[in-house]
């Protein structure tokens, strides 16, 4: 939910200063446009696949297919070329002020945080109502 560039980076793990041995990717690979998804990996896995077998067999239901890949592509292209990373970053932030003027004193707002456009308002658990059983 939070790669493809929500964040204002491409993977929000650029901003944590660490690399994952793996991350799977999909829906803002082709930001809807087809259905794809990827796995990514990493470079510890690639020489520990290498000084083994030498493969990765796996199988996916949308395994390759060149229409999928093509709009991932153009997907990826645009995000490039029309800079969409920078803009996210930037009215990210200007959502990040929005959400803390309006609802940052809010009683039933327990906290804001977030980063890019991928934000969260925290309900206090208080506030949660408890669900009780159906009866059979």
């Amino acid at each position: 939910m939070s790669g493809m560039g929500r964040t204002g980076t491409l993977h929000a793990w650029e901003q944590e200063g660490v690399v994952p041995d793996l991350q799977t990717v999909a829906k803002g690979l082709g930001a809807g446009y087809a259905a794809i998804g990827a796995l990514l990996v990493g470079g510890r896995v690639v020489d520990a696949l290498t000084k083994g077998t030498g493969s990765f067999l796996h199988s996916q239901t949308y395994q390759g297919h060149p229409v999928a890949c093509a709009a991932a592509v153009a997907v990826q292209r645009v995000i490039r070329d029309d800079n969409l990373l920078e803009n996210v970053r930037v009215q990210g932030e200007y959502l990040g002020e929005l959400l803390k003027e309006r609802l940052g004193g809010h009683k039933n707002v327990g906290d804001i945080r977030g980063r890019g456009l991928f934000w969260a308002v925290r309900v206090p658990s208080t506030l949660i109502p408890t669900l009780t059983p159906l009866k059979t």
